[in-house]
């Protein structure tokens, strides 16, 4: 990472690159497992997720739309921001993260039923990860606002993302006045004959949301 070391600023939000992989990787995997309560509600381990995860992460930050935050003087990752040209999802998803892989189809389809992208349209931010030390402290939204930035540089009208926490919901909507284009229950949610994610009370519901970039 080229980043100086004296830098008087408490945190700085830079890309992501192939160069910061590993410790982006570890960061990001590590939230997702011990805070995303659709992990915990498929009971997702950590190196299982990381077997999972790890080809399409590095196909992801290769795109150049990923924002990170550094902290100056250590040079540690704080945070992650991963975005990615947004594209329907396809199957043959891994059989323990089938029922997300339906999920996330089935939110994208009620979003499709209210507006038809063509290719390099949109941005979609995949993966939001903060430290939990720094968690609450405006790292996510600076985040955001790079990330949207480089996407409007790049020519994408919109960014999506599909927000599964009460906290990406109030930031997103509610502080950053992003549209919710489609939302999906997880009490209602069935797959292969089972609600696998009637267990998560807060929040009630996974919410694509769309924000204008131009």
């Amino acid at each position: 990472m080229n980043r100086t070391s004296d830098d008087p600023t408490p945190f700085r939000v830079v890309p992501l690159t192939t160069d910061d992989l590993e410790q982006s990787f570890e960061l990001v995997t590590r939230v997702f497992v011990d805070g995303s309560t659709l992990h915990r509600a498929l009971r997702i381990d950590l190196d299982l997720y990381r077997s999972y995860l790890r080809p399409s992460f590095d196909a992801m930050v290769a795109e150049g739309l990923s924002v990170m935050v550094v902290e100056p003087v250590s040079q540690r990752i704080l945070g992650c921001l991963i975005v990615t040209a947004f594209a329907p999802p396809v199957g043959g998803a891994n059989h323990r993260f089938a029922p997300l892989a339906a999920l996330t189809s089935e939110l994208v389809a009620r979003y499709r039923q209210k507006r038809q992208l063509r290719p390099g349209e949109a941005a979609l931010v995949d993966m939001g990860a903060v430290a939990p030390e720094v968690s609450g402290g405006g790292l996510y939204k600076a985040m955001r606002d790079r990330a949207h930035h480089t996407a409007r540089k790049r020519g994408f009208r919109f960014v999506l993302g599909e927000l599964s926490s009460a906290a990406t919901q109030h930031v997103v909507l509610g502080r950053m006045g992003h549209r919710a284009m489609a939302k999906l229950a997880f009490a209602e949610f069935e797959y292969q004959g089972a609600r696998p994610f009637a267990s998560i009370k807060t929040p009630e519901s996974l919410i694509l949301s769309e924000g204008d970039l131009r």
